[in-house]
């Protein structure tokens, strides 16, 4: 058993996870970022306690965030959904909770709960890449989690891909999650349609991910072409990360993962087109096997990779 915190932009969840990765209790409350670090804080630790309450043998609590913590994993360095820069986030919950706390990226968290109990589960060396917002990455070698010498390993949605359209959050251009994510998708879409390409999107108010890959599905031609571009993206990061570590097998996860065996094969075959030995070093890309629960599972299972 383990307590496991999934914190998020919008919302913090929170579950008691058993040996077998079922979330046994579940508790969430809403991110009330635009009050700031403190009232994130007291939310976190009442729903903590809550969750102590009811499993009070656990003397550990895992946490998932968005973002960037310091190579000794207690503070945060850059949360940007938060609005956080340098919080002792680990030191400011032991201290109101009398408990050990774990900090993690999400994503990472993510990779934890998949290799676990999910779709890379047996595998000594994989890869996860989540699918959302932007585009989120974890590592695992060798049965152990990579964090780097500074703890900012596994950022693979910030690997320069090319030249873009547009810059990334993190102030770069060219970056992966421009190419490969939902904000990716939305952005080229609508892009072609101010440039006055055809497309059934056009009569939409606003569209997102999934309304893209439902026009994709029904042959859209600004659609579909949408998403072989992001797949095509996909495929050469995946080639070039096997290129680095030649791990076992790719989990994709995340929001746009839900595009399922559609998107899949995509992937799959831009990734085959890039690889440097195809003869023999082939990785499996699978889908993942959690969606929303991924990080509190994970995290609530930190220490069988960390």
């Amino acid at each position: 058993m383990g307590i496991g915190i999934d914190l998020g932009g919008s919302a913090i969840k929170g579950g008691i996870v058993d040996n077998w990765g079922v979330i046994q209790e579940e508790r969430n409350k809403k991110t009330r970022t635009h009050m700031g670090y403190d009232q994130v804080l007291d939310d976190l630790g009442l729903l903590i306690k809550e969750l102590h309450q009811l499993s009070p043998e656990e003397t550990v609590v895992g946490i998932g965030i968005p973002g960037i913590l310091s190579p000794d994993g207690g503070t945060i360095v850059s949360c940007p959904n938060l609005n956080w820069k340098n919080q002792p986030l680990k030191k400011d919950l032991e201290t109101r909770l009398g408990l050990e706390v774990r900090l993690v990226n999400d994503a990472t968290a993510a990779c934890i709960a998949e290799a676990a109990f999910g779709s890379t589960r047996g595998k000594k060396n994989s890869v996860m890449l989540t699918l959302g917002t932007g585009v989120g990455g974890g590592m695992i070698i060798n049965d152990r989690v990579i964090f780097g010498a500074h703890g900012v390993a596994s950022e693979v949605g910030h690997m320069i891909m090319e030249e873009n359209f547009y810059n990334c959050n993190c102030g770069k251009n060219g970056c992966l999650e421009t190419f490969a994510s939902a904000t990716a998708l939305i952005r080229y879409c609508q892009k072609q349609l101010d440039d006055g390409m055809d497309s059934t999107l056009r009569s939409m108010n606003s569209f997102d991910g999934r309304e893209i890959f439902g026009a994709a599905k029904a042959g859209d031609a600004l659609a579909l072409a949408a998403v072989n571009r992001l797949a095509r993206y996909l495929g050469w990061a995946i080639a070039n990360i096997n290129d680095l570590i030649d791990p076992e097998v790719f989990t994709i996860g995340g929001g746009l993962s839900g595009a399922g065996d559609f998107l899949l094969g995509k992937i799959i075959a831009e990734t085959k087109s890039r690889l440097t030995y195809p003869a023999y070093a082939i990785p499996e890309i699978v889908l993942a096997r959690f969606r929303n629960e991924a990080g509190m599972i994970g995290a609530a299972h930190l220490s069988r990779f960390i």
